[in-house]
């Protein structure tokens, strides 16, 4: 319950004495016996006094000293204390100009948001842009408080100095003061992140150092002092993360790696799991390399692997892969099939080993896509297949592609290259034809337009005659290369697989199919058999003239 002293106080303010007015806002500002603090009534009495007797010194200073950024001020409170702050920093007051400060780079114009903001100027969030045109303009605002967080960063005697230094290098960071500087602003962080407080732990934090780049160089001395104390704690937090997984890439510690796998980090489960399997050797880039370039030593590092891992590390390892795994982590699903072959585990499953390989090999593992195509090339003679051999084309292509050895030697005996068209039997007859569409397109028409089409393609793709007239060219084209099968019109025919390894194969192969899919959509696709089909080769080649 309020004084008796506190009611007279109030009586009198309400009854218009200034004095009394600014007294009752000392009160509600810093609390009394039985008066809590009221931040927002203390401004209205203060406000109130303000209007009878001016704004002095006393009234604004003490705003200053008192005013909390975290208190929500009303639209109509805000302007009053944003006043009082202005005057006290024009006057040299400390704390106003930090308050300033904070308030301005919260709520100046940001090009690129930085993803910590730590400071919530609530008491200046309800001031609208007529509220701030009326105080001088926000963007008038942004200079002098650039001024005061350098004079704040280099007074030793501020008791806030760090955090000071820590809101100039975020504000140089995105500009957001009208002045950037990205270089010093790391500079500043790597200066206090080597502070063995909260401040410095922060900092590091604050850089924003991502988990696929890493940890600049500059802050591994910082790195080296925090660690050990974050270790040390019983309960490790998720917003430490960064660091644990920084003190494994960085430094090596396997006690961070742990923890960091432990956080749900899936690389960290992925080098938990290799570490523990002994196959760490096999994907380095768990460590910051690519990991597309390790697919080519891969296999020879498979055969390098020690069998020493004891069951119970396997069973570990297993553990931290499969969390990894489940996470869509390829080297885990790969991992996992090695792990699944070996001797020593008592988990040995060769089923399992080759699922895991194909899920890996799903999601683009090279080395997977060539062990899962070698083993359908090996088993093509069980496999239900329309075209032997097309499955394992398509994975051992894709192997390949990212660079695999193996699978190129493999996939010469599968696919049939023909990547020169000039020494196939159709050149001459495909030049001409080719030369005759770009000079005069309209004498090409229905099915001699088709005509020449399948001309082209047998050219890119050395078909035989029997091939190019009969061939179905609108599906003969797939991902990784073209599968030519007429055994429905000619049963004793081999389907072919032929490798697509150049430009010009593809363009010839897509505007054949653009050609015989308009044909079909106008209803005009009619080639008629065998017969007719040569006819018009014939006739193709006495209008090109070539015999």
């Amino acid at each position: 319950m309020a004084s008796r002293e506190f009611l007279k106080i109030m009586k009198l303010a309400r009854s218009g004495d200034a004095l009394a007015q600014q007294k009752i806002g000392h009160i509600y500002m810093l609390g009394d016996d039985g008066v809590p603090k009221n931040s927002q009534n203390a401004l209205l009495w203060l406000e109130k006094a303000s209007i009878s007797i001016g704004f002095n010194e006393e009234i604004f200073n003490f705003v200053a000293d008192h005013l909390e950024l975290t208190i929500n001020l009303s639209s109509s409170q805000a302007p009053f204390a944003w006043k009082c702050l202005l005057l006290a920093a024009n006057a040299g007051h400390t704390r106003a100009r930090w308050l300033m400060a904070q308030a301005i780079s919260q709520f100046a114009p940001q090009t690129n948001q930085i993803s910590e903001t730590p400071i919530t100027a609530l008491a200046f969030a309800q001031m609208s842009e007529k509220n701030w045109h009326d105080a001088g303009g926000l963007e008038s605002f942004r200079i002098a408080a650039h001024r005061y967080l350098e004079e704040l960063a280099d007074l030793s005697s501020f008791n806030e100095q760090a955090s000071a230094k820590k809101l100039l290098a975020q504000c140089l960071q995105d500009g957001r003061l009208g002045t950037l500087d990205v270089d010093r602003s790391k500079k500043i962080i790597a200066s206090l992140a080597t502070q063995s407080n909260d401040i410095g732990l922060s900092s590091l934090l604050s850089l924003g150092f991502s988990f696929s780049q890493g940890i600049d160089s500059s802050l591994v001395p910082a790195l080296k002092m925090h660690l050990p104390s974050l270790l040390s704690n019983k309960k490790h937090q998720q917003e430490h993360l960064p660091i644990y997984w920084a003190g494994w890439q960085q430094l090596q510690n396997t006690d961070a790696l742990e923890i960091a796998a432990e956080l749900g980090h899936v690389p960290a489960q992925l080098a938990m799991g290799l570490r523990l399997a002994k196959l760490d050797s096999i994907v380095d880039e768990v460590i910051g390399n690519d990991k597309n370039d390790s697919s080519a030593s891969n296999t020879k590092k498979e055969k390098e692997l020690t069998t020493n891992s004891g069951n119970a590390r396997l069973k570990r390892a297993v553990y931290w892969l499969k969390l990894a795994a489940n996470h869509g982590e390829r080297e885990a699903w790969y991992a996992l099939g090695l792990i699944n072959r070996m001797p020593q585990y008592s988990g040995y499953s060769a089923e399992d080993s080759d699922t895991y390989f194909d899920k890996a090999a799903d999601l683009g593992h090279p080395q997977a896509q060539y062990r899962k195509g070698a083993a359908l090339w090996r088993k093509r003679a069980q496999l239900s297949e329309e075209v032997e051999g097309l499955q394992a084309s398509y994975w051992v292509w894709h192997a390949s592609q990212q660079g695999v050895p193996e699978a190129q030697e493999l996939l010469s005996k599968i696919m049939e290259s023909h990547s020169n068209p000039k020494t196939n039997d159709w050149h001459q007859l495909a030049s001409a034809v080719a030369q005759a569409m770009s000079e005069n397109s309209h004498r090409f028409t229905g099915e001699i337009l088709l005509m020449c089409h399948r001309v082209i393609v047998a050219n890119q793709l050395n078909l035989s005659k029997a091939e190019l007239l009969l061939a179905d060219i609108a599906a003969i084209q797939h991902e990784h290369g073209a599968v030519v099968d007429i055994r429905a019109e000619l049963p004793r025919s081999t389907p072919r697989l032929i490798l697509i390894e150049t430009l010009e194969q593809r363009k010839a192969l897509m505007m054949a199919s653009k050609a015989f899919a308009n044909a079909e959509l106008s209803n005009s696709l009619d080639e008629g058999n065998l017969r007719q089909r040569r006819y018009r080769l014939e006739k193709l080649m006495e209008m090109v003239q070539v015999k």
